[in-house]
Parts: structure tokens; C-alpha cells; sequence
């Protein structure tokens, strides 16, 4: 708690430095879209916000990474959001179109689970799957839930003679990007294959709308395996399986497996970080960070001083209720420095310094 007050205190200090009239006396209503990985916990998060600022409204639309940040780069919401940083050439492309700056602000990581419905498996029994097995159930190599090699893995459970079915998203996705960033940097034939991307041609499953809709399709359709954010995992009472590791460990995801994944790598200047496998004896294999994206310029004063706030809030008070939902609050160094860039948000031409 001593380091959030902390951190608090550094904010209030920052939000000093503006001017008075960023405390918006009318209604301002913003908009934004994209990733529904952390979409549980944005929801909360502005809900608590409008609770202690109800002139502030604020509509979030979880339509997956990809299509945020379409409209976001169209000009259609005032920030977008996303699991897979934008590319120098996403960036490029958006600066162009509106005019100004791109941030990419980092606001939570979470982790990325491997779900299962495995009839007959107790719920004390915890899956197993290593590397290779992972790859080969992707390929089509192992079709069957009591394969020879999942069976070494698992020795004392019982699995049954069941058909795999791989469930996996249908729609751009950030979620998609973490887990195929993952497959690349542990398999060259999946890196040259399918490879990385927020939409890729897998070669074989179903597939389901968002978080919600795959996670759906795990829990009616037995035999299923497929790939669900943490926090819909645990939301959706979905068993989880423990992933092998750089290390050679099998890890389940947990606050302390996630925090172990990203303190393996420090995140640089322009916040842009994939952790494809992070080398860690306790990391969770497949863990990202989720980005807002947000211009350095808006027309409208109210819109740049009530969207800095906003993340401000969410990077500070916010943070508390991360671990309640799954997600991984960030460190508070990475906190200081994301509210100093916050500051880059402005308004044309009132606020500019």
C-alpha cells in the first residue's frame, strides 16, 4: 500500500505542474475500443472512475485489437487499445492520418491461458504440456487426448480416447498475437508457418468471437483445448494447464508466475515489449503487456485534460484492483514513467506548452 501512496503522491505532484481548469466542471464523454483481453478490468476501472467523477463517461467497446486499432487510426474513438503494440508501420500510418503523435501507453499485463475440457479428468488434476506436444497438437500431429506422448506427460491421469479440438479466436486479436509470438520464438516451423500476427492461418480448430466467445466454445464443445485471457479463464471456471517453460518447469499462470515473467525483461524507452519466453525458473511462459493508444493532441481541451486524468487513474488507484481480476498490476517504477509520458497529451491549441 506504501508504495501506491507513493506513487499517488507523484501524480498529485504532476497534475500540479496544469493548469486549474483541468477539472472539467461539464460532462465529457469519451470514447474508445479495441483488445478484449483487459476489457474486464477497463470496464471496472472506468465505472470507479464515473462513481468518483460522474461528469466523466466513458464508453469502451471490446471488438478485438485488430479492429481498435482501425478506428482508432480512423479517427472514430479517442483511444484505442490493444495486446500487440503497434508496429513502426501501424504507427507510422496513424500519425499520419491524424496528424500528431502516437503514444502507446502500457496500462496492465495479463497472461494468456490454455483451457481445456477434458471429460473425466478430476478437477484436483492439473494438465501438463510441453513445448513440443503444443506445437504438435497445433499441426494436427497429435489428434487424441490419450496420445502416447500426452500420457508420458501425464502420468496418474486419466485421459480419455477423445478427439482435440483446437478453439481459437476468428477475429483480429491481440490475444492471438501474445500466444503465436510465443509459438514463433519456441518452434522455427511454426515461425515460418503460421507465424505472428493478431490473425494467423491455423491449421486446424474452430473458432470464437473475443475472450468470451472462446471461452464459450471450451465449455460446449468436450475435448476442447483452445487459448483464453487469464481473467475470462478464471471468470468462466475454465481448468488451466501448467505450460513448460524456457526453463524446462511447468508453470500454471498466477500473480506470482506473471510477475516473475516480466521482471525477466526491463521495458524500454518506448514501451514496446513482447515477452515471447521469458527466461525465468518461475515465469509463466505467455504473458503480455496491453497498451492504450492515445494521440499527443486533441481539439478538444476537455477531451486531453479528462483522458490524462483518466490514465493517470488507472495507473495509480487502478492498479489495486488489477490483481482482483487476474491481471498483474505494474511495477511502480513503470508507473512513474508512463504518468510522465501522460503529460505529452494536450490540446490544440490551448494547452500547448
Amino acid at each position: 500500500m506504501l508504495r501506491w501512496r507513493t506513487t499517488v503522491l507523484l501524480l498529485s505532484a504532476v497534475l500540479a505542474l496544469l493548469p486549474v481548469s483541468c477539472r472539467t466542471p461539464g460532462e465529457v464523454l469519451l470514447q474508445g475500443s479495441g483488445a478484449t483481453f483487459p476489457a474486464p478490468l477497463y470496464k471496472r476501472w472506468f465505472l470507479e472512475f464515473y462513481k468518483q467523477h460522474p461528469q466523466v463517461r466513458i464508453n469502451y467497446q471490446a471488438i478485438g485489437s485488430g479492429a481498435g486499432v482501425r478506428q482508432f487510426t480512423e479517427g472514430l474513438t479517442h483511444f484505442g487499445a490493444s495486446d500487440a503494440a503497434m508496429s513502426d508501420k501501424e504507427l507510422a500510418q496513424a500519425e499520419q492520418a491524424l496528424d500528431c503523435k502516437v503514444l502507446m501507453l502500457p496500462m496492465t499485463a495479463g497472461k494468456v491461458s490454455l483451457c481445456y475440457n477434458v471429460p473425466g479428468l478430476a478437477a484436483t488434476d492439473t494438465l501438463r504440456l510441453s513445448r513440443e506436444v503444443l506445437i504438435d497438437i497445433l499441426f494436427g500431429r497429435i489428434t487424441h487426448w490419450n496420445d502416447s506422448r500426452l500420457l508420458a506427460l501425464n502420468s496418474g491421469v486419466h485421459l480419455p480416447e477423445l478427439r482435440i479440438t483446437w478453439v481459437r479466436r476468428s477475429d483480429s486479436s491481440g490475444t492471438t498475437y501474445a500466444l503465436t509470438n510465443h509459438l514463433s520464438a519456441i518452434s522455427q516451423e511454426w515461425k515460418k508457418g503460421p507465424g505472428t500476427n493478431k490473425s494467423v492461418i491455423w491449421p486446424t480448430g474452430i473458432g470464437g468471437r473475443g475472450n468470451n466467445g472462446v471461452a464459450a466454445l471450451i465449455k460446449q464443445t468436450p475435448g476442447a483445448l483452445g487459448y483464453v485471457e487469464y481473467g475470462f479463464a478464471r471468470l468462466s471456471k475454465l481448468p488451466m494447464a501448467a505450460l513448460e517453460n524456457r526453463r524446462g518447469q511447468f508453470v500454471l499462470p498466477s500473480a506470482a508466475t506473471g510477475r516473475a515473467a516480466l521482471g525477466s525483461t526491463p521495458l524500454p524507452d518506448n514501451f514496446r515489449l513482447f515477452l515471447a519466453d521469458p527466461d525465468n525458473d518461475q515465469a509463466y511462459p505467455i504473458v503480455t503487456y496491453t497498451w492504450l493508444l492515445v494521440r499527443d493532441r486533441y481539439a478538444d481541451p476537455e477531451v486531453a485534460r479528462t483522458l490524462r486524468e483518466v490514465i493517470c487513474w488507472c495507473l495509480t488507484e487502478g492498479q489495486q484492483i488489477s490483481d482482483s481480476l487476474g491481471y498483474i498490476p505494474l511495477p511502480e517504477a513503470v508507473v512513474q514513467r508512463i504518468v510522465q509520458a501522460t503529460q505529452q497529451i494536450r490540446s490544440i491549441p490551448q494547452d500547448m506548452p
